[in-house]
């Protein structure tokens, strides 16, 4: 009887400090932008560095940005940063050839 009893109480409490370690888990992650955020900079990262420019979420604007990219894949959002850095790109260049009047 008293085996009985120490295995019931044994799997108690396993089972309610799962329950609890997995609820707290979960929370963290799904509460913490800085922690959602890390993918999403380790690609601006690369492409800064790649482009020769400066990419970055600013602070203000976190869950803007998350808000923005929840429905896309890593590769989308890297795929359509790349497309707009080009389309960019080329109103700076045509820009670049223009020739500017400064009146005094």
């Amino acid at each position: 009887m008293k085996k009985v009893i120490n295995i019931t109480l044994i799997c108690l409490m396993v089972s309610v400090f799962c329950s609890t370690t997995h609820y707290r888990a979960e929370s963290t992650y799904d509460n913490d932008p800085d922690l959602l955020l890390i993918p999403y900079k380790k690609i601006l990262e690369n492409l800064s560095n790649e482009y020769g420019v400066r990419m970055y979420i600013p602070e203000k604007n976190k869950d803007k940005f998350l808000n923005s990219v929840q429905d896309m894949t890593l590769q989308e959002f890297e795929q359509r940063l790349r497309q707009q850095y080009k389309e960019a790109e080329k109103y700076i260049n045509q820009s670049a050839g223009e020739s500017v009047v400064i009146y005094p």
